[in-house]
């Protein structure tokens, strides 16, 4: 059984078929849902504006901030992992101290 399949995704009002691994299928699904709650927000919150915006710019807003959020979760664990290397050292530099 071919541990791929395409699904259709719908976002913006747009169907996107994609092929992806059968067990990242929620994670897709999830995702897409997440896109047009946010797309929602972004079109609420500036209904009425001065500057009317498009659907991309929509889309652009919501891509900028799902980017940023992963960013920001990468530099937490790029400090975590330091945290834990300079920890790590301590603990070896402690135990060799001990042996001795």
């Amino acid at each position: 059984m071919d541990e791929h399949f395409i699904i259709n995704l719908r976002v913006a009002d747009m169907r996107y078929p994609l092929r992806i691994k059968r067990e990242d299928e929620e994670m897709y699904r999830r995702a897409a849902d997440e896109i047009d709650y946010k797309l929602v927000q972004y079109k609420n919150y500036f209904t009425g504006d001065s500057h009317p915006l498009r659907n991309d710019d929509y889309m652009a807003m919501t891509a900028i901030q799902a980017v940023s959020e992963k960013v920001g979760h990468q530099l937490r664990a790029e400090e975590f992992e330091s945290r834990i290397r300079q920890l790590t050292e301590e603990l070896d530099h402690y135990l060799k101290d001990q042996v001795k």
